[in-house]
């Protein structure tokens, strides 16, 4: 199967932008990973896989749990970080530049989890195929995945608020396609497990409000501009940046409100099978 686009995306500038902007990314998302460590319930000794491992976060908190974690990016960059981090921490995390849709751990895991890694596959069912193989029977599956746009704030007030500067509306991604929001229908997300061997499929909904970083409404406008499906928009029509920043500062001033934060609507499914 051909991850080469993806290969491509995350070792080039978005790779290095996710570098830069971990501790803050790894803030925002902290509540989506406790709710997969929460669900899978690692003990100590286990051996687990983290999938589209990022710099580590996830790994790092199985690996406090006291679990055998493996990290698996296809970021060069993101896995050097979540190796400086584990070293940092003294923990025994392992992590590996590999695409997990055809990589597999030289031990049979006991847990296989994700944090938003997983909806990148070029060929989901084949991916999962691969990982359930590289799972021991009746080996755990957790990870979280978005919901659709439409119902995740975080990423769309963005595009809104910039629809006037830009040329053209983002053009929604194919049925399938590889993208943050390819596993939206719940649907899909089982039926691709089911597909793919795995067994007791579970969707659980997650909503609630997401904190956006940024000290200040300019450093929360500058992020939305560089991570999310506004910052693909403006550079595929090569948009100019200063008008779309300044109506972001004002609406980012308008949401803040006394407390300074910027918070916004999330939703993601919390999904969980069995090897």
């Amino acid at each position: 199967m051909d991850n080469s686009a993806q290969n491509d995306y995350w070792n080039g500038p978005a790779g290095q932008k996710w570098v830069r902007d971990a501790e803050r990314l790894d803030a925002m998302l902290r509540p989506f990973a406790i709710a997969v460590v929460d669900a899978v319930r690692p003990e100590a000794g286990e051996t687990a896989i983290d999938i589209g491992c990022g710099a580590g976060a996830l790994s790092l908190m199985l690996a406090r749990a006291g679990a055998q974690v493996t990290g698996v990016d296809i970021s060069a960059p993101l896995v050097q970080l979540a190796r400086q981090r584990a070293d940092a921490e003294g923990l025994g995390a392992q992590f590996q530049v590999a695409d997990a849709s055809l990589w597999r751990p030289a031990e049979l895991a006991q847990i296989a989890v994700s944090r938003f890694g997983v909806m990148f596959f070029a060929q989901p069912a084949k991916a999962f195929h691969n990982i359930r193989a590289g799972m021991a029977p009746g080996g755990r599956l957790v990870f979280a995945c978005w919901q659709p746009l439409a119902v995740n704030e975080w990423a769309l007030l963005p595009i809104a608020t910039a629809m006037p500067f830009l040329k053209e509306a983002p053009a929604p991604p194919p049925p399938g396609a590889p993208g943050p929001f390819a596993f939206g229908d719940n649907a899909v997300v089982e039926s691709v497990l089911s597909e793919s061997g795995w067994s007791g499929v579970r969707v659980s909904p997650w909503e609630g409000l997401m904190e956006l970083p940024g000290a200040s409404a300019e450093e929360t406008a500058d992020f939305m501009m560089e991570i999310g499906p506004l910052a693909r928009a403006m550079a595929d029509q090569g948009i100019d940046a200063a008008p779309v920043k300044a109506a972001l500062v004002a609406r980012v001033r308008e949401l803040a409100g006394e407390t300074g934060s910027t918070r916004l609507k999330a939703a993601a499914w919390i999904v969980e099978a069995r090897a």
